[in-house]
């Protein structure tokens, strides 16, 4: 059965996808995501075609791109329908994001049936309009809308075959941006880091925009491809607090720092890190009211706790079949 699968603009969209696809024969599915340069570096890992268009969101945007916004939606659209009629897909899978609306206005105008995942604790505008139109939502967590199933968010089988405490030597940490990188960790964690208490080599991810010296502390990457490997020798994090990034914390137990991304949509990152941290939110901090020197006092009050302990607390049953059970229900529906 053939299917076509619309993830784009970050990581947190995509990675789901990719593991919900590997279900599929290869040959069967076809990819839409935008043509941004990050997005062609995750997907070249993968064996999956994909058809990379020029698109981008709405909310946010200048004046000048929202007045050219339909026209954009409008051509993306005709090589979207293009798409599909030629690689005559059976159904389509939306998993957010701006792609999203194309995929919902194609799929409805071929008259395909439609499925839905959504990876956050708040479900996002892309998928709050198409929900109505889909024959199945999934949800990663309860959210109360038509036609949903509650699935887990779908994870790279990596985090699912280790854990914490089977780990017995932690030789680092690890600062992670998002897949497109973080300024605000660019420009204001090195200096703290490299003066905090923490002994580990300190593994630092910063984005393709941001380049600096490694110093005898803090090894500094563009890219990490294989964060699972990593976790093995992790003995915790700091990272923002996007879905994918939550559900592999909780499936591996991982202890983390976290800084949800201030701007994100409803404020969904918030309220992810919350249920990670179950409510407790000490070491959860706000970017905008950032004080460095508070900071580094919780770091290294972080570093020196009992963070096996911690693990246990953290670690959750988030459905590590969830690509599977998903992918059944595709072809079952």
């Amino acid at each position: 059965m053939k299917i076509a699968i619309f993830a784009a603009g970050t990581g947190g969209h995509i990675y789901p996808a990719l593991s919900i696809a590997e279900n599929f024969k290869k040959d069967e599915v076809l990819f839409f995501a935008s043509n941004r340069e990050l997005e062609k570096q995750i997907y070249a890992v993968s064996d999956f075609k994909v058809i990379h268009l020029k698109v981008s969101g709405f909310r946010g945007k200048s004046l000048l791109e929202k007045i050219f916004f339909p026209f954009n939606l409008l051509i993306n659209l005709f090589k979207v329908i293009y798409e599909l009629i030629k690689f005559k897909p059976a159904k389509s899978l939306l998993m957010g994001g701006y792609i999203s609306v194309l995929g919902l206005i194609a799929n409805k105008v071929l008259f395909k049936p439609i499925f839905l995942h959504e990876q956050n604790s708040i479900m996002g505008s892309a998928n709050k309009m198409a929900s109505s139109f889909t024959k199945k939502n999934f949800t990663s967590f309860p959210i109360g809308i038509k036609n949903e199933k509650v699935m887990g968010n779908p994870i790279r089988g990596n985090f699912c075959n280790h854990n914490y405490s089977s780990q017995l030597t932690k030789t680092k940490v690890l600062v992670l941006g998002g897949s497109q990188g973080c300024k605000f960790f660019n420009d204001n964690l090195p200096a703290i880091l490299q003066s905090s208490e923490i002994q580990e080599r300190i593994i630092f991810q910063t984005g393709n925009q941001f380049s600096m010296e490694n110093s005898h502390k803090i090894e500094y990457k563009k890219f990490i491809d294989d964060i699972p490997k990593l976790f093995n020798e992790t003995k915790f994090v700091i990272c923002r607090s996007g879905a994918g990034t939550i559900t592999e914390l909780q499936a591996y137990g991982m202890p983390a720092i976290l800084f949800p991304l201030p701007n994100s949509i409803d404020d969904h990152q918030k309220n992810n890190a919350l249920i990670y941290a179950e409510g407790n939110d000490a070491f959860i901090f706000d970017e905008y009211n950032f004080d460095p020197e508070h900071f580094l006092q919780k770091l290294n009050e972080f570093n020196s706790l009992d963070l096996k302990e911690l693990s246990k607390k953290v670690k959750k049953d988030l459905h590590c079949e969830a690509a599977l059970n998903i992918a059944n229900e595709i072809k079952q529906n």
